[in-house]
């Protein structure tokens, strides 16, 4: 189980779920319109070697929203700021949209990251951009009859089939809680050229997607294309993080070895106090940070220190 963190930034406040305390710090970030809760199973076997920080993207979960929709460099820059103040290395993992915005946290922060994991890598042809942009996430404003509730129940039925009640709940209340601004991050992903970044990214990566996911075939071509590591996760359709959490984190594990140096026997009981510290440099840094988001409209003020959640536990 997880335990809860806030980074202050120059976007305002970052939710995290994190865990663990020694190895390298693994920041992990999640596809739109989610949040962290998708990481969550994952996070307890990789809190056995790695300080995991789940953050929500800017918008979704409980991180603030922004004035306004941001481009994925833009997503980017608070994710820099928190890794800019931990100490030791950092390895980097997102998952579509969060894939996205991984490499751009790679490429922004060369220096600090010391491996790059891609779950599920978004290009497109024109035509496929273009089709994206038309259908794919259409404006759901909320309607007195109700209807974009049930649209948003179809569609996890649709793209989350064989999974339960329970967690396809999770994911459409997670879409409500932004509906307004749900299809934000997808319409800055349609627009994002990942390879040319990608390209300058120095760091090692490592790719892996769902055999049955719509990304699979894009993310195996890149990897061909650029010369990294990929790995296809066999007989699932896609969200790997929710239905393979223990295959995906020893992935990742794998991948960490073979670029870090890792204790092979960490310390036992995940504690926030590594990380608070880390988070006040953030909060220090962020106050300072020249790059607003929107000159002089929306600006969030930043909160002195880490602010750990209330009771530290678990929520969906």
């Amino acid at each position: 189980m997880s335990r809860r963190m806030y980074f202050d930034t120059s976007c305002g406040q970052i939710h995290a779920r994190i865990g663990g305390t020694g190895g390298p710090h693994l920041l992990l970030l999640h596809e739109s319109p989610l949040s962290s809760f998708v990481y969550e199973d994952m996070i307890a076997p990789l809190s056995a070697w790695a300080r995991v920080i789940a953050p929500d993207t800017p918008g979704y979960g409980m991180s603030d929203p922004p004035p306004r929709r941001l481009t994925i460099p833009e997503y980017a820059e608070p994710m820099v700021e928190i890794i800019r103040g931990l100490d030791g290395p950092v390895l980097v993992a997102g998952s579509h949209t969060g894939a996205s915005i991984a490499i751009e946290v790679a490429r922004q922060a060369a220096g600090r990251v010391a491996g790059l994991a891609l779950l599920g890598l978004a290009t497109y042809t024109p035509a496929q951009r273009a089709d994206r942009r038309r259908n794919w996430a259409p404006d759901q404003p909320p309607v007195e009859d109700g209807s974009h509730l049930t649209a948003a129940w179809e569609r996890y039925n649709a793209l989350w089939r064989g999974l339960g009640p329970a967690v396809r709940h999770q994911a459409v209340s997670a879409m409500l809680g932004s509906i307004e601004r749900f299809n934000w991050a997808y319409h800055s992903a349609f627009e994002y050229e990942a390879l040319p970044p990608l390209r300058e990214v120095t760091c090692p990566v490592w790719a892996t997607a769902a055999e049955g996911e719509f990304l699979e075939p894009a993310t195996r071509e890149a990897a061909a294309e650029l010369g990294f590591a990929y790995e296809m996760i066999p007989g699932i359709p896609g969200q790997p993080s929710v239905r393979r959490p223990a295959e995906l984190a020893a992935m990742l594990r794998r991948f960490a070895d073979r670029v870090l140096p890792i204790p092979s026997a960490p310390s036992s009981a995940p504690s926030a106090e590594s990380t608070a510290a880390a988070t006040a440099r953030v909060a220090s840094s962020a106050t300072a940070a020249s790059t607003a988001i929107s000159a002089g409209h929306g600006q969030p003020t930043a909160v002195p220190g880490a602010t750990p959640s209330g009771d530290g536990r678990a929520a969906g």
